[in-house]
């Protein structure tokens, strides 16, 4: 692997010939204790440390959930599957404990410890695990830590849904779909801001994110109020999921770890599936800021930009706005409460809403509050979610007009 590129100990902003490097990250040096849970500071970020592994869809649909094979000037067409994208790949070890991820260089449990043997905690309680991995030599490693939210999400997989992850290569244990449907695992992630009707003055408890690899979502729980969740240990790569931002000048940002070039602003209003796939065609058609192969994100990519430290609700004043960097721009909204807020952003991955259902939802990211009817913080800035894509088809909280911030592929 390349050798990582030289950087202060603190998040740095570094000007080399009027462009602006941004990295998120610090040696690890020490461990760091919230609450009872040991977080493991992250290494500096360099160029190719992030590859955002694809999701492994190898279909199309349209908005009723009908496979498709749309074609380029045509409807739907520009979906995760039409494009390349990195793919996983998996090595058990000898002994079948651990599982090595060849592309990103994180060595993962293999299975995780049972419900039946007190294997499900709240958040803090997620450092037991650790510790006995740890103390045991699991697998011949005594550096396992609970996984950032952009570790853990790297192994989901949208080849079939339900459960999202390659279970060929990695447990999930439940007895039928409605316990698959609670199969949600921890990440090292606090959410920096709070949930609830903070607008009068009720927070709610403090929470963190996880992955629910039975129903695909990320959002945000409470740490230690509610039920218990999962924790899937990981080691290696300390970089993996610190982004490293470069501004242009020229409207477009790009990301040296992923190796992902994004566009700076929003395309400025809601719409619903079919025009934001639509929409990275008209660019195109009008080589959009000197380049003619934009795409939109898949979620996986979309997911690989939120700032987790960042949220309208964030409890420290220096980190309050949407979930993304600085050097971003986003429109800003008055969400379904009439609240102050950002949008939700389109991907190009479409979902399964239920198990063994069809395709007639796609995955969004909020980037601001993951409300609820009353514009109330439901799950967290950062939560990856899914609507319908056609208005009036969608039931309860489903977002039908979402934004979109095209990507590209940094030749």
């Amino acid at each position: 692997m390349k050798k990582p590129i030289s950087f202060p100990r603190f998040t740095a902003i570094i000007m080399i010939a009027g462009i602006i490097f941004t990295s998120c990250g610090c040696k690890k040096d020490t461990t760091t204790v919230s609450g009872d849970l040991q977080v493991v500071p992250r290494e500096p970020a360099y160029a190719g440390c992030y590859p955002v592994v694809g999701t492994s869809q190898t279909k199309c649909w349209d908005s009723a959930g009908n496979i498709i094979t749309p074609a380029m000037g045509e409807a739907f067409f520009g979906q995760d599957s039409q494009f390349d994208h990195i793919t996983p790949v998996y090595t058990k070890s000898s002994d079948g404990l651990t599982v090595k991820d060849e592309v990103t260089g994180l060595t993962w449990q293999q299975t995780y410890e049972k419900p039946t043997s007190g294997g499900m905690y709240y958040w803090a309680e997620t450092q037991t695990e650790v510790d006995n991995l740890n103390n045991q030599n699991y697998g011949g490693y005594n550096d396992w830590r609970v996984p950032t939210i952009k570790e853990l999400y790297s192994l989901w997989n949208a080849s079939v849904g339900w459960p999202y992850i390659n279970t060929n290569y990695f447990d999930i244990i439940y007895t039928d779909e409605q316990d698959l449907s609670h199969a949600i695992f921890w990440s090292s992630d606090k959410y920096t801001g709070v949930l609830g009707n903070v607008s009068e003055g009720t927070a709610g408890a403090e929470l963190a994110f996880g992955v629910n690899f039975g129903t695909g979502h990320i959002k945000s729980y409470s740490i230690a109020e509610g039920p218990r969740h999962f924790v899937r240990c990981v080691r290696g790569n300390l970089a993996y999921g610190v982004n490293l931002l470069q501004n242009n000048g020229d409207g477009t940002i790009s990301d040296l770890a992923t190796g992902l070039m994004w566009q700076q602003t929003d395309n400025g209003s809601g719409m619903d599936w079919e025009h934001a796939l639509a929409y990275a065609q008209t660019q195109n058609t009008a080589n959009y800021l000197g380049h003619n192969d934009w795409r939109l994100p898949n979620t996986k990519e979309l997911q690989s930009l939120v700032d987790y430290t960042r949220s309208p609700y964030a409890t420290n004043a220096a980190n309050v706005g949407p979930a993304i960097n600085a050097l971003f721009s986003c429109t800003a909204i008055l969400n379904d409460g009439g609240k102050a807020d950002y949008p939700y952003y389109w991907t190009s991955t479409s979902a399964m809403s239920i198990a063994n259902g069809t395709y007639p939802s796609a995955w969004y990211v909020a980037f601001g509050r993951a409300e609820d009817g009353n514009g109330e913080d439901l799950h967290g800035a950062g939560a990856v979610r899914f609507d319908k894509k056609t208005a009036g088809t969608g039931q309860g909280e489903e977002r039908v007009l979402n934004y979109v911030r095209l990507v590209r592929t940094i030749k």
